[in-house]
């Protein structure tokens, strides 16, 4: 699996480095049971890739996922818009295994100055998985605040299911999460 992950982030830094984009993302974040961290390069106008880590020890289970995707945002005035493919692994007490699925977001400004809110989900069905993972999904609501240029802090709430062959359908973390982004 390091292996894997390894090929995936030297990827993303080739592909960074010969586009000459500028635009990266630093997010961490952090739940009652775990946290997570996901770095962020803008590939093309309208397409971001990253990768990300999670850890969770929420329900009884240790969890450690790790992702890598590709988002296109389209440019639609006065919202944040982006759908995508991720690719997902889990090592995790109940089994291990991953999947290709599919990834998207929108928030929206409220009438509170630099303050959005808004949602995101992910669904990787069990025709496109392998290992022990037969299904996965993820959702979560947030609200966030514009702070300075290119960094936002949020508060929401995150859940996030799997489906492991011999354990069932199993939650992975549904918890409460306060996070920053900050942007170079």
């Amino acid at each position: 699996m390091n292996r894997t992950l390894l090929l995936a982030m030297s990827g993303l830094a080739l592909t960074a480095a010969t586009t000459g984009a500028h635009a990266v993302s630093l997010n961490a974040n952090a739940s009652p049971h775990g946290g997570g961290a996901e770095a962020s390069q803008s590939l093309a106008p309208g397409f971001t890739g990253s990768l990300g880590y999670f850890y969770s020890d929420d329900n009884d289970g240790d969890t450690n996922a790790y992702h890598a995707q590709l988002m296109f945002s389209p440019y639609l005035p006065g919202l944040d818009v982006g759908i995508g493919g991720r690719y997902q692994y889990l090592d995790s007490d109940y089994g291990d295994g991953g999947g290709a699925g599919i990834t998207g977001h929108v928030f929206a400004p409220t009438p509170i100055p630099r303050v959005s809110v808004g949602g995101y989900g992910y669904y990787q069905p069990d025709g496109l998985s392998h290992g022990d993972v037969n299904e996965s999904y993820e959702y979560g609501v947030q609200a966030r605040a514009n702070l300075v240029a290119n960094t936002y802090g949020y508060v929401g709430y995150r859940s996030i299911h799997s489906d492991f062959d011999g354990h069932g359908d199993k939650t992975i973390s549904s918890s409460p999460v306060i996070g920053v982004s900050v942007g170079f």
